[in-house]
Parts: structure tokens; C-alpha cells; sequence
């Protein structure tokens, strides 16, 4: 896969700010299938990579299916977003927790994306702090 981080944007700012939070709420928090599996479709290119730190997903299918498990492993969480997002060129950056409501920044992390033809293509995922496993 290529990679374009572009230094003549052709993505619009309002897109790729749309695309962060549809990331984190549509797609992550969506315990809903079906939902979920539309916003994915809307969300992301066919041919989209993310990196977590410890895995790479390929495909919007991966990405929806590891969706799903990340609910099956934390029953009760949710995602929330820090109020900054960061736009430059055709990349995103959003910064959020995740936890049960008695603890909902257990997890800190930050999302980056590249976003080509109005849709995420990457999609970095960093994680700042997490309980021991």
C-alpha cells in the first residue's frame, strides 16, 4: 500500500474533521452490527490499514470484525474524544479515552488518520496508558 501525506490538500478540512469522530463514536462505539457495519462502509476505503501497536488490520471486514471483538473484551466501556482534533493537509489526529462509566479514561490514546478520496485509507492508533493484562 502507498501512502499519500499530502503538502497540496486535496481533502477538504470539514472531511477529515467529520471522519475523526466517525471513527471513534460511529464505527468504535457502535455496539450495533449493522450500524456499525454501514459506517464502516461510509468510513473507510476497501483497501484501508490500521496499525494498532501490537497488530496491523487490513480491510474494512478486518477492521469491523476486530470492532466487535474490542466490545466482547470490554463490556460496559465507551469512547469518549478530547475536545482537540488536529488537521493538516490530508491527515487527522484525535485524541480520546475509553472505559466503563465509573472509570472512562482507564485508556487514553490517540488516533491518526490519512484520508484519500474522502474516506480514511491509514489509520494509526496509539495508546498513551493501559491496565495491565
Amino acid at each position: 500500500m502507498s501512502l499519500n501525506i499530502s503538502t497540496n490538500p486535496s481533502e477538504d478540512e470539514s472531511t477529515i474533521r467529520s471522519l475523526l469522530p466517525a471513527n471513534l463514536f460511529s464505527v468504535f462505539d457502535e455496539r450495533d452490527a449493522s450500524k456499525r457495519s454501514t459506517a464502516v462502509q461510509k468510513t473507510y476505503t476497501e483497501d484501508l490499514v490500521w496499525y494498532e501497536s501490537d497488530n496491523i488490520i487490513h480491510g474494512r471486514a478486518a477492521l469491523n470484525a476486530r470492532a466487535s471483538e474490542l466490545h466482547t473484551q470490554s463490556p460496559g466501556f465507551n469512547f469518549h474524544a478530547d475536545d482537540i482534533m488536529s488537521v493538516s493537509q490530508n491527515v487527522g489526529v484525535l485524541r480520546w479515552y475509553y472505559g466503563p462509566e465509573d472509570k472512562p479514561d482507564m485508556i487514553r490514546g490517540t488516533d491518526v488518520i490519512i484520508v484519500e478520496g474522502g474516506k480514511i485509507k491509514a489509520l494509526w492508533t496509539t495508546i498513551d496508558n493501559a491496565p495491565e493484562k
